[in-house]
């Protein structure tokens, strides 16, 4: 069988959001289907596409949008000879997938990508769905389009029923065929981790995630840690990841005089060095319809600090295994830090239930279970023979 992958996350050469479809094209390759994957084109593609073209995938690389007026010339010049039609549409066609599954990084992507919209009524297709704004004011066109848009769908994959609710709500439709999905965790061996508290008394905080404070509100837990409060405790705290604004919270660190306790350590791909080295998670983001650290800092035997967004309230009991701010904003999160730090010598037993309740509430095989629902749906439709 032949299963296509679109994602179109456009901010970053990786994220979260690319967990699901690239442990799904992985499972099958390794199940003896054909795979195509149409991705934009970086200039160090991730380590994950690395391993799949390792594995056989085929791969279609896509421009990323520049606004100037070479690019756009460039970009319309090369469709000549095609009718206008956009070189990844082509490759799409030649490849004549029996299902299709387009990954966004957000909720509505798929709207600006019109060709490809538009290929899509004639092949079976899964919409995944991996952010979304609230409050956000849906006018009356886009909104209807969206709700025609998931319809077309055979499935439309959101990551929280928090998520599928404000949906429902913001497009006043019930989304019928919507529904929630786990996604792949990054997970070590052994899991919970033991809990091994820092020779100097040191209370270590990790915070993981992509460097960009739209989505992921660095910036506001930095804040609040230069609140005065914050000065004499024996903290530090580690940020894990990379991203477009490191060199802005590089400045803002040293800005808010946290130098000597904060910490960006970059990428670390082993988690567990990461969580044998913290003892609890904060979460300060914006908007997040996971985050998919929530469960893995749960399930390595770790409370969370968290704001309320996506599936916090739906996995983190507050004040159990956990706290939870109302929002993203300083004096919020500084609420609920303040609160674990009330209780900082209950974090260990805190972890411990965390993992208890966490555990039985996973899918084991996520990327096997999807893909299973694929070939389920391209089997049940007739082949896209027709598509040229």
């Amino acid at each position: 069988m032949k299963i296509a992958f679109v994602t179109l996350m456009y901010d970053a050469p990786w994220g979260g959001s690319e967990a699901l479809w690239s442990k799904t094209a992985a499972r099958a390759l390794a199940e003896g289907h054909e795979v195509l994957a149409s991705v934009y084109d970086w200039p160090e593609p991730a380590v994950d596409l690395q391993n799949l073209a390792l594995a056989g995938a085929q791969f279609v690389l896509r421009s990323r949008y520049v606004p100037t007026l070479s690019y756009r010339a460039a970009s319309w010049l090369m469709r000549i000879p095609l009718g206008g039609k956009l070189l990844e549409m082509r490759a799409l066609a030649r490849f004549n997938p029996d299902v299709v599954f387009i990954s966004q990084g957000g909720c509505m992507d798929l709207l600006y990508h019109e060709q490809l919209r538009s290929w899509l009524q004639n092949v079976p297709f899964v919409l995944a769905c991996h952010s979304y704004n609230d409050p956000v004011r849906q006018h009356k066109f886009p909104r209807h389009q969206l709700v025609g848009l998931y319809r077309e769908a055979q499935e439309v994959l959101m990551i929280s029923e928090n998520q599928l609710r404000t949906l429902r709500r913001q497009l006043i439709d019930p989304i019928k065929n919507a529904r929630v999905v786990q996604n792949p965790l990054n997970l070590p061996a052994q899991y919970p981790v033991p809990y091994v508290p820092d020779a100097d008394g040191v209370l270590r905080l990790a915070v993981i995630g992509s460097l960009h404070i739209d989505s992921k509100g660095q910036d506001v837990l930095l804040e609040a840690l230069a609140a005065p409060g914050w000065a004499g405790r024996e903290v530090r705290v580690n940020f894990y990841g990379k991203g477009p604004d490191q060199a802005y919270l590089e400045e803002l660190i040293k800005f808010y005089g946290l130098g000597d306790w904060v910490v960006l350590r970059g990428h670390v791909a082993d988690p567990q060095e990461i969580w044998q080295e913290n003892d609890l998670l904060v979460i300060p983001s914006r908007i997040e319809s996971g985050p998919m650290v929530l469960q893995e800092s749960l399930l390595c035997g770790r409370p969370v600090v968290a704001t309320d967004v996506g599936m916090v309230r739906e996995w983190l009991d507050d004040d159990e295994t956990g706290f939870i701010a109302d929002t993203a904003t300083v004096s919020s999160l500084n609420k609920a830090l303040n609160r674990a730090w009330a209780h900082r010598a209950d974090w260990p037993a805190m972890g411990l239930l965390a993992a208890e309740r966490t555990i039985p509430r996973m899918q084991n095989d996520p990327a096997g279970h999807l893909l299973n629902r694929l070939v389920g749906f391209a089997t049940k439709q007739a082949p896209a023979s027709q598509l040229k």
